[in-house]
């Protein structure tokens, strides 16, 4: 199963890529700037800002909100509360390959021998004493509407839930599930995500799977599903695509990139990227046209 993501345990266990771009991060703003590319029919496509880290890894709207973002990288959380023009760091140096903000007090993190939360907004971090085989978590999903319901990937192998916020687990699938995305639909939690056959949705805690149409990105290097399910955003290599019917047909969006962390609000109206290269690029009419920030 092709994936670009050090999820899948490479030799370079430090990030995706090293672009050496030495900002540090403490209390450090970064303002929009005029990155750009060139979207279909010659449109400009203007990054809101470059976040400087050294990777990509996660990014989530807290609570639906257009204008609070997180962004989770091997060093850190950065914060953004003006829809991504600046950004600031959050306390603590975790590696945050995966990320959730299902609350604006309450944010839980996993990664390379790290799973922490934190119940103050970021300022400070609890780990968490989970019963895991190992806590070297290359994939991690929570319930937005139940906190205390997970789901984790570990290194190890398996796809594993828990349902007291991350203390128990139970192996509810012996294969790996990569990018596992949880969202809440009208009949409960359905999860998303990548399997040996490409990528798949479960509507039973990840126990059973059924395929859904590729999205034609080879690899796939991030994935997003909005709330209710229908709308999905894949990201690969050169591009994005996008399904309006839970992942059953996919077209391509004028965006192209790396796009390696994704996420959406306002039912998939709003949809932001952070590239391998770090900068973040906002689209708020679905990934149509991405321009610069007004």
């Amino acid at each position: 199963m092709p994936t670009a993501s050090d999820r899948g345990g490479s030799a370079d266990r430090r990030g995706r890529t090293r672009l050496l771009l030495g900002l540090g991060l403490a209390a450090v703003t970064f303002a929009g700037v005029g990155f750009w590319v060139t979207g279909s029919g010659g449109a400009p496509i203007e990054a809101w800002s470059r976040l400087g880290t050294e990777d990509a890894h996660s990014l989530a709207f807290v609570e639906d909100d257009p204008n609070h973002i997180i962004f989770g990288h091997h060093d850190g959380v950065m914060e953004s509360t003006d829809g991504g023009t600046s950004w600031h760091a959050l306390g603590g140096r975790l590696d945050a390959m995966s990320l959730t903000a299902p609350t604006t007090s309450y944010i839980a993190v996993a990664g390379h021998d790290v799973f922490s939360e934190s119940r103050d907004g970021g300022r400070t971090w609890q780990d968490i004493p989970a019963e895991l085989p190992n806590l070297d978590i290359h994939g991690f999903a929570q319930d937005p509407g139940d906190q205390a319901r997970m789901w984790a990937y570990p290194v190890t192998g398996g796809l594993w839930e828990s349902r007291d916020g991350g203390r128990a687990w139970e192996l509810v699938n012996p294969d790996n599930v990569v990018f596992p995305v949880a969202i809440s639909t009208p009949n409960g939690v359905r999860l998303f995500g990548v399997t040996a056959s490409g990528l798949a949705t479960s509507g039973d805690s990840g126990r059973t799977w059924q395929s859904l149409g590729d999205p034609g990105l080879y690899p796939m290097t991030s994935l997003a599903a909005a709330a209710g399910g229908s709308v999905l955003v894949a990201g690969g290599p050169d591009g994005l695509a996008r399904s309006d019917d839970g992942g059953a047909s996919w077209s391509r969006l004028p965006f192209k990139g790396q796009a390696f962390a994704i996420a959406l609000a306002n039912g998939g109206r709003t949809v932001a990227i952070v590239t391998a290269t770090t900068e973040f690029f906002r689209s708020d009419d679905g990934g149509h046209t991405w321009p610069a920030p007004t």
